[in-house]
């Protein structure tokens, strides 16, 4: 009897692991932890370095044009800034597969050295392509390592805190974009370190900061083969997902303007070199305030942040950086700008991971930064050949003489 019971047992057929990692075999984000605070910590630092410093390059815009590339239109050395920022968004589409099937270190760890690398290249630097090729392609290629899974992992390891830890983790970004300036121009005015050994300095204290935040970061997801591509572009099946990537890239192509042209724009308007660049710290420090609000607004859920801070960001613009006559609404407009597109920018990661099942996290984000990436490179260079091309539209918009007529052909400053 006992020999014909165990024939008679129903036995359950194993089911093979899928190779995609379903969101079954995950467990739900920890909410908490070590291992979860240490990693938004880490992703904090990476993204203190990396966008830090993409958020500061209206300081290198200001200088150039002064100094090293006075030769060259605003517009032409934009395109150094947006093309690093390019790389940043479309390497998303490569990256953020890569991250959701091996990890977060496989690229962070690479791309740190690039980073460091890119700022160690810029300082031997003094030709335009050779500017391009380190500060643009070098140094974009190493930010698209690190910025999409310091973005991509607070939202895995946190639900109910996933705005609150992804705004924490975004707001280095913001306060590395109000020290970075500050610290870049004391180095550059210094007589005793200049420019190719402020550039230095720079890499060195990024290398630090980098090394420090690839030892705190924790992955979550376990390994599995990468996402078919086929199946990636299948996400836009979803028209809410669609919709959202459509509204991100249309704020992308006039975003960063005012990032890059403020500091411009002060000079311009008859304020104090050491002001000027000022003026970049204040709008990152609006910007760190806007990404620390957006995870502590509970009532709001990302996909209402979104439209309506992005709806604001165009409102300020029209209202006060067309008409800004003196260097006090330009200060203020900083602010108030900063604080809404750093609650735009940090309302995107828990936005997206709000659509998306845990193992799909990284590739939408990429997806997302990848297919917006084109806005973001042609939107800054755009609003500068206009400046340049029409000198009418150049007052109107500084409300002063324009930066050509401020900087001479010859680099040297005059008239400020």
């Amino acid at each position: 009897m006992i020999a014909s019971a165990a024939i008679e047992k129903p036995t359950t057929p194993k089911v093979a692991a899928s190779p995609f990692a379903p969101p079954s075999m995950m467990t739900p984000p920890p909410d908490g932890g070590f291992a979860a605070w240490s990693t938004v910590a880490g992703c904090w630092m990476a993204l203190f370095v990396q966008f830090g410093l993409c958020n500061s390059f209206g300081v290198f815009q200001a200088y150039y044009e002064s100094n090293l590339l006075g030769h060259k239109s605003p517009s032409q050395i934009a395109w150094i800034g947006t093309l690093q920022l390019f790389i940043l968004f479309f390497g998303g589409l490569f990256v953020g597969r890569i991250l959701d099937s091996h990890g977060a270190h496989v690229l962070t760890v690479p791309g740190s050295f690039l980073i460091v690398l890119a700022l160690m290249m810029t300082s031997l630097c003094k030709e335009y392509w050779q500017f391009i090729l380190a500060q643009g392609i070098l140094f974009g290629i190493g930010c698209s390592m690190t910025f999409h899974p310091s973005v991509s992992l607070p939202p895995q390891w946190f639900s109910k805190k996933r705005g609150m830890a992804t705004a924490i983790a975004m707001s280095g970004s913001g306060l590395g974009g109000v020290i970075w300036p500050i610290v870049i121009r004391a180095f550059f005015d210094s007589p005793r370190i200049g420019f190719q050994w402020g550039t230095r300095a720079v890499g060195f204290i990024s290398l630090g900061l980098l090394a420090a935040a690839n030892a705190l970061i924790h992955k979550r997801a376990p390994k599995r083969k990468p996402l078919p591509w086929f199946t990636m572009f299948h996400f836009f099946a979803d028209w809410h997902f669609s919709l959202t990537i459509v509204s991100i890239a249309f704020t992308l192509f006039g975003f960063l303007v005012p990032f890059y042209y403020i500091s411009t724009n002060a000079l311009a308007l008859g304020a104090p070199e050491a002001m000027a660049f000022y003026t970049l710290s204040c709008m990152n420090a609006g910007s760190t305030m806007g990404r620390l609000v957006a995870g502590f607004i509970p009532s709001l859920t990302p996909l209402l942040i979104l439209p309506t801070s992005s709806l604001l960001c165009g409102i300020f613009i029209l209202a006060m950086w067309i008409p800004l006559k003196n260097v006090a609404s330009l200060l203020a407009f900083g602010v108030i700008y900063g604080m809404f597109s750093g609650i735009w920018l940090s309302a995107i990661p828990p936005c997206i991971a709000s659509m998306s099942q845990l193992p799909e996290i990284g590739a939408k984000l990429g997806l997302t930064f990848g297919s917006a990436s084109i806005f973001a490179l042609v939107g800054a260079p755009i609003a500068g050949a206009i400046v340049d091309a029409h000198e009418d539209l150049s007052a109107a918009l500084c409300g002063s003489q324009s930066v050509k007529h401020i900087v001479g052909n010859d680099g040297a400053k005059a008239g400020v």
